[in-house]
């Protein structure tokens, strides 16, 4: 019994990985089931029984982003030093670049957020408008203690941000590429 249940799952999550890669290289529309299918070696009808749509794989993976979005929420929640939020959250992305679908994972949310075509849009797009509205208060509460820059905080919001899009669009298409020490992507928003 336990044979078939992990071979489900394996099957699963080769639709789910792959489906990921192919939305994000080709992207959602210009990827088909077929395409899933034949980069599996899964039929497209045992496709059809795992996702009953292609928006359904979608959904899923949209999911598995939350559980990161949850722990950004976490970070900006806390009661620490506004930088120290920031340098946490920086640290915590970059390391789970090491992983490769998180990597996608950012990257999907991103096409999902900017294209109004794909399924999703408006919650993903609300989700990351969140993440920076979040992040205005506490940049506006470091400028008052003197750890973080002057300047505009939803401007800051953006840059921290920002350079984090960046670079998980750069390990995308240098994988090669090493990841810097989290601290420069705080040292955006460090006061000199």
């Amino acid at each position: 019994m336990g044979n078939r249940a992990e071979q489900v799952a394996k099957q699963r999550e080769n639709i789910l990985n792959t489906s990921l890669k192919l939305f994000v290289t080709n992207g959602y529309h210009g990827t088909t089931v077929r395409d899933i299918a034949k980069k599996t070696g899964i039929s497209v009808g045992l496709i059809f029984h795992y996702f009953p749509a292609k928006q359904d794989i979608l959904k899923e993976l949209l999911k598995q982003s939350e559980e990161g979005v949850s722990k950004i929420k976490e970070f900006l929640a806390s009661e620490n030093d506004p930088v120290n939020i920031f340098s946490g959250i920086a640290k915590a992305i970059l390391e789970s670049f090491s992983e490769e679908n998180t990597k996608y994972l950012f990257l999907l949310e991103n096409q999902v957020m900017t294209q109004k075509s794909i399924p999703f849009n408006a919650k993903t797009l609300k989700k990351s408008n969140l993440m920076i509205n979040a992040s205005v208060p506490l940049i506006i509460s470091g400028q008052k203690n003197k750890s973080i820059k002057s300047g505009d905080p939803l401007t800051l919001a953006l840059v921290f941000w920002g350079a984090i899009q960046g670079l998980a669009e750069t390990f995308f298409w240098h994988p090669e590429a090493l990841v810097p020490d989290y601290n420069c992507i705080a040292d955006i928003l460090r006061k000199n």
